[in-house]
């Protein structure tokens, strides 16, 4: 998020109301804009359907095919792109602007074709018309890239054109589906599905053309040069797969029992919780909004001065004296973020017991989304807690916290299922939420404690890159071209 934040910075530095409301309202526009399109797109396609009388199995075949395709692609997606930002991030420390595009195409690749595997096992003789599996792959491919590509995103500073990229996707995906609904050459799913498809299709290529723009197209065609990175940083990869888990693992331990409903006999969803979550979960958007402005501004400031006097061999008082002006930044921004969200929370709180009441919801079921609110207040803290301790390279301890909540949610999920019955929907998910974030922030308060002992006398002397499969495979293919950037990086003065 390098390029957010030195935007951030210029906006802020101007110490005035209308620089401090336009660097917040840019933070939102970067963080919660997307999600805001990306939802709009599915709603509004909806809201067609509404409009022409779609309902039934079609209007199901559509909601379960993009219910899936939002849910699996980031579940398989995001610890390749966790490792892929460490790799960029390596690129651009070093100057190597040339295998930027390049990891792109060969991050694309794999995901697509491990989408592809995916996809053929899932839908194999399911009795879903074949037409409509094309598309509905289609929309989870092109969700794969998507979600790759926004690794490089944040480096690429045309911010507005991005926003606008995703808003001429949008559009044309909901004009789409009303020209084909209108002419009705197509069934309903299958239209919305198309119309889906090419707007998604066209923001992604509009998106691949600002990076090519800004980095340049890869000449020597290393595709495949950061998959050492997947050896050397499994944690990474890992840590964020357990985090991606811990959050839907309940859903689809949800759609298993009583309130899950079979569409076409291919998918199996529970419509009711997944809508409920769905806006609980849009309450954490400002968290992520205020985190950003944080870290960018605040946080990243300290900690940079922090380790210029380790690397540029400060003495011991300046040492001691930026960490703690380091410490103190940390749970100063961090009490500040989880203040401002929970006053988020409850408003959601408030509204959601007459927005949902009135959209028909029970009342059994209102009560599900306020614990579900408060479980996502608990899992979006923890994200941040994440990312805090990753900046420190501390990831042993993050992996362990990740996994905790993907098997926590797990346990509880099925006992909820198998034991507990409906009553428990929610309150399993809230439980595992509020006890990975007492274990998460204890990791932190460890670390923030002994911080100066983790970075002198815990790192290893001598680093040695491991040399797996992966790493001789690109040896093989790329021979002596091939540059190893963490040793290029620790070679730099």
């Amino acid at each position: 998020m390098a390029g957010v934040g030195f935007e951030l910075k210029k906006l802020f530095m101007a110490r005035t109301a209308a620089g401090h409301i336009r660097a917040y309202s840019y933070s939102a526009i970067i963080t919660a804009g997307p999600f805001a399109l990306m939802t709009s797109m599915v709603l509004a396609v909806q809201m067609l359907f509404s409009w022409y009388g779609v309902a039934g199995e079609a209007s199901s075949i559509f909601v379960a095919s993009v219910v899936y395709a939002f849910v699996f692609s980031q579940v398989l997606s995001s610890g390749f792109t966790m490792v892929l930002t460490r790799y960029l991030a390596d690129c651009l420390s070093v100057g190597r602007f040339g295998d930027v595009t390049a990891s792109l195409l060969g991050m694309g690749a794999i995901l697509t074709g491990l989408g592809g595997m995916a996809a053929g096992i899932f839908f194999w003789g399911r009795p879903l018309d074949f037409g409509t599996k094309c598309l509905a792959y289609l929309f989870f491919a092109l969700l794969l890239l998507a979600w790759t590509e926004s690794v490089y995103l944040s480096a690429v500073k045309k911010y507005k054109r991005l926003l606008l990229s995703y808003l001429f996707g949008v559009l044309l995906a909901i004009f789409l589906t009303w020209v084909l609904l209108e002419g009705g050459v197509l069934p309903a799913e299958q239209a919305g599905l198309l119309a889906m498809d090419v707007g998604m299709a066209a923001i992604v290529l509009l998106f691949m053309l600002h990076i090519v723009d800004y980095f340049g197209l890869p000449e020597k065609g290393q595709n495949f040069a950061f998959l050492p990175y997947l050896e050397r940083h499994w944690r990474l990869f890992l840590i964020s797969e357990g985090y991606m888990l811990g959050l839907f693992l309940p859903n689809v331990i949800i759609w298993q029992g009583p309130w899950g409903v079979d569409v076409a006999g291919t998918y199996r969803f529970a419509p009711i919780y997944d809508v409920v979550t769905f806006f609980a979960f849009l309450s954490i958007l400002p968290l992520m909004m205020m985190f950003v402005v944080t870290v960018e501004t605040n946080f990243y400031e300290r900690y940079a001065v922090y380790f210029s006097y380790i690397t540029r061999k400060g003495n011991f008082r300046e040492i001691d004296d930026a960490r703690k002006d380091l410490l103190h930044t940390l749970w100063f921004e961090l009490r500040h973020i989880i203040e401002f969200q929970l006053v988020f929370t409850l408003v959601f709180l408030a509204l959601g017991n007459y927005v949902l009441s009135g959209a028909g919801i029970t009342y059994a079921q209102v009560n599900m989304y306020n614990v579900i609110l408060f479980g996502a207040f608990f899992t979006g803290i923890l994200q941040l807690i994440y990312i805090l301790l990753i900046y420190f390279d501390y990831q042993k301890d993050v992996l362990l916290v990740s996994l905790f909540f993907a098997g926590l949610n797990l346990v509880l999920g099925l006992l909820g299922l198998w034991v507990l019955g409906p009553q428990s929907y929610g309150f399993t998910f809230f439980l595992a939420g509020a006890a990975t974030f007492l274990l998460g922030f204890w990791r932190l308060s460890h670390f923030g404690d002994r911080i100066n002992y983790f970075l002198f006398c815990s790192q290893p002397v001598f680093y040695q890159p491991p040399q797996g499969p992966l790493t001789r495979l690109v040896l093989r293919l790329y021979g002596d071209e091939y540059v190893d950037l963490e040793t290029a990086r620790g070679e730099e003065p």
